[in-house]
């Protein structure tokens, strides 16, 4: 099922009771930020604060949060059973995303129920948290999707970008350059101009998980991709000092224009990452000059503490394995590699390892895996090391897979591959600081690892296993023996026959 607007989603949770009214005053400098940690670390109910302090008679008096911090929920966002396991969430994401649907723009919509322009904006306003205490300041840019437009092609992007406040109209931006807006932002520079931006909150949870998802949209956006992923057309209506669109029943849009120009840069940073460390130190960075908002009466600002450790989960990677694991499989299908069976990115313990289950039809079959991931979008901050193993083991099992590591890997048979030198995360504290340098560089620096897990043809097949290059399994039971046993299992008396 779609959701109409974040409020629906609220109101399906809350019927569900998966969510938590906060009704007593709660500090937006780090008590609420510490709350919803220790929530997301036991997998808690969804949250909304209603009583935060200064913002009694704020035009923005609500925060909601924590809507999609576990499997269950991901499933519920989706219109699935609650129980659905990641495997199948990830098959229905794979097909719904295969193809692109339509949209419709609207002449209005809800989120044009306020404006305000010029003098009267004042980001203050809005309740977003300061989340930690080492973080730079406020972070109003956390669950959201950030829009753009090609100046050249009139496609637009929506993607998820940390921002900070910096002033009342100012929002500093972290803008890597090998990410979809980066590529938009290039084209402006070398124009000689702005770059326009609107960034909204709060809406149809899908949208949002398509939006940090590096989903591959070559001849629409992500609008129609979250048409199909919602099973139902997106609403959009056209921005108030732009041609760029958003969902007509946004909770809130804020609009406005990154400078190229480095004299309007502002510190932005550090902030607690994906990752689980801080990063993106304190630097002059660019940032969305706003010159306008548009809000719906009473609006909820939408928010996501982030960053995971073990056992220490946020909701953004319960939302982005799926996602990323559909796209990356939908990718090596579309590239023509053949006899892949399954994905599984597992971002929600934060790991940047990808693996891939494959029908191996051929010598380099995993390498060939390896480099069609390597060599596109999903490389920015997933893929790091990429992980191949056989039909017959279970990506979603980590003690199948390790078993598969152990005794079908031999490292030195070309079976363990470093690929040195590729662009990636800017934000891994693995990496030399001066290597994730996005101002100079545009993005980080990987030394990226293939483990091919699978069975290595260069191993001769032999007669006493076969014809087959591996011995057989030593824990399979001879099928006559299985029959004499099963047969007088209930004189045994041990336990029930399986």
């Amino acid at each position: 099922m779609a959701y109409d607007d974040l409020r629906e989603w609220i109101s399906t949770l809350e019927s569900e009771e998966l969510l938590s009214r906060v009704g007593c005053e709660v500090n937006w400098d780090r008590e609420i930020g510490t709350i919803v940690r220790k929530v997301l670390n036991r997998k808690g109910p969804a949250l909304l604060f209603e009583n935060i302090k200064d913002h009694k008679d704020t035009w923005c008096t609500k925060l909601f949060t924590n809507g999609m911090g576990t499997r269950e929920r991901v499933a519920l966002a989706l219109g699935l059973p609650k129980e659905t396991h990641f495997r199948d969430i990830t098959r229905v994401v794979k097909d719904r995303v295969k193809t692109p649907s339509a949209v419709k723009v609207l002449d209005k919509g809800p989120v044009k129920e306020n404006i305000i322009m010029g003098d009267d904006i004042d980001l203050y306003k809005i309740p977003a948290p300061q989340w930690r205490k080492q973080d730079g300041g406020r972070y109003i840019n956390t669950y959201c999707a950030v829009v753009t437009m090609d100046p050249e092609t009139g496609l637009m992007n929506a993607g998820t970008y940390r921002g900070m406040i910096t002033d009342k109209n100012r929002i500093g931006v972290l803008l890597a350059l090998t990410q979809h807006w980066g590529h938009h932002f290039k084209k402006y520079k070398d124009m000689g101009k702005e770059m326009p931006v609107a960034v909204f909150y709060g809406w149809d949870p899908t949208l949002l998980m398509l939006a940090s998802a590096p989903v591959m949209h070559p001849n629409c956006s992500e609008y129609e991709y979250a048409s199909s992923l919602r099973q139902e057309e997106c609403e959009l209506v056209k921005c108030e000092t732009s041609d760029l669109l958003v969902p007509a029943s946004a909770e809130i849009v804020v609009e406005g224009f990154i400078s190229p120009d480095p004299s309007t840069f502002m510190m932005e940073g550090p902030f607690g990452e994906y990752t689980g460390y801080f990063g993106g130190m304190a630097a002059p960075k660019h940032n969305i000059r706003v010159e306008c908002i548009t809000h719906r009466d009473d609006p909820i600002f939408r928010g996501n503490v982030e960053g995971i450790t073990p056992h220490k989960w946020s909701e953004g990677g319960f939302y982005g394995a799926p996602l990323f694991s559909a796209v990356a499989w939908n990718l090596l299908e579309n590239v023509g590699v053949p006899g892949v069976l399954d994905v599984w990115f597992n971002n929600v313990s934060g790991s940047t390892i990808l693996k891939v289950r494959i029908k191996k039809a051929y010598r380099g079959h995993a390498k060939q895996v390896a480099n069609a991931l390597w060599g596109s979008g999903i490389g920015n901050y997933a893929a790091k090391i990429v992980i191949v193993v056989d039909d017959d083991i279970d990506i979603h099992d980590s003690e199948e897979v390790e078993w598969a590591i152990s005794y079908r890997l031999n490292a030195a048979m070309d079976q363990l591959l470093v690929f040195p030198g590729t662009f990636g995360s800017m934000l891994d504290p693995s990496t030399p600081l001066h290597e994730r340098n996005i101002i100079k560089y545009g993005q980080g620096k990987w030394a990226r690892v293939l483990v091919d897990a699978t069975i290595n043809w260069e191993l001769e097949p032999q007669e006493q296993y076969g014809g087959e290059r591996f011995p057989p399994l030593a824990t399979a039971i001879n099928s006559e023996d299985e029959k004499r046993v099963s047969d007088r299992w209930e004189e045994y008396g041990i336990m029930p026959y399986e």
